[in-house]
């Protein structure tokens, strides 16, 4: 594993910032996200199994990839762990009420504790989101892992993932709050449209604004770095 100022003196650790596609993660959205999506729709289209049962089998895909990833590597997987939370949350709201307008809220807690989660944690070193950001841009490359974690000791690094943190938190506090209502007020039929293109869009909004914000960070960092190497 490089060294810090290893790690620090490679024109790759302004890319860092930058979300990519790195080894692991196909692996690890197909695990986590697509598996779960497909796994309901099957079960609920084709076996007439019922969104409860299909919610449970779904949920089991996350849970053994964190499981999995403990084992290898002591550490948990923050997407799985995500999707593993939304989908529980989810259910027990499910459970609670059959209600359909209150079914169509059941990403609610999963949405809500992900948000809360983020603003809890912004006085942290590291707060949440430098998590999500470093699974996603570093996947399982141990040298991109560490490069990332050296990040940490740059203040305006510290900075920018608060900023992170905060958007994302505010985000999906958010989300939850348009989906609570959107359930609640809006005639069933609507509200059946509306929540998913909410819940799209907003990630859509959420991810696009995270990569022009992690571009013009990467875009400052080289310029620093260019700056430092000139007057050496």
């Amino acid at each position: 594993m490089n060294s810090i100022a290893d790690s620090q003196s490679k024109p790759t650790t302004a890319e860092t910032f930058v979300p990519s596609f790195p080894t692991g993660l196909l692996r690890t959205l197909a695990v986590d996200l697509a598996l779960p999506w497909i796994a309901v729709q099957v079960l609920t289209h084709r076996f007439g199994v019922s969104p409860l049962s299909a919610v449970v089998v779904a949920a089991l895909f996350p849970a053994m990839s964190l499981a999995a990833t403990w084992l290898r590597r002591g550490r948990l997987e923050m997407i799985g762990l995500i999707v593993l939370t939304t989908l529980v949350g989810g259910l027990a709201v499910a459970l609670a009420a059959q209600d359909p307008r209150i079914a169509l809220i059941k990403g609610v807690p999963g949405a809500t504790l992900f948000g809360v989660a983020c603003l809890a944690t912004l006085a942290r070193r590291a707060p949440l989101m430098f998590y999500v950001a470093r699974q996603f841009t570093a996947g399982d490359d141990a040298a991109k892992l560490a490069a990332w974690t050296d990040r940490l000791a740059s203040a305006g690094f510290r900075r920018a993932m608060r900023v992170l943190t905060l958007v994302w938190g505010v985000a999906f506090v958010a989300k939850a709050a348009l989906w609570t209502g959107a359930a609640l007020w809006l005639p069933l039929g609507a509200a059946m449209a509306v929540n998913p293109a909410l819940g799209i869009g907003i990630f859509a909004a959420l991810m696009t604004w995270t990569i022009a914000f992690a571009r013009r960070g990467a875009a400052r960092i080289a310029a620093l770095e260019a700056d430092e190497g000139e007057q050496r």
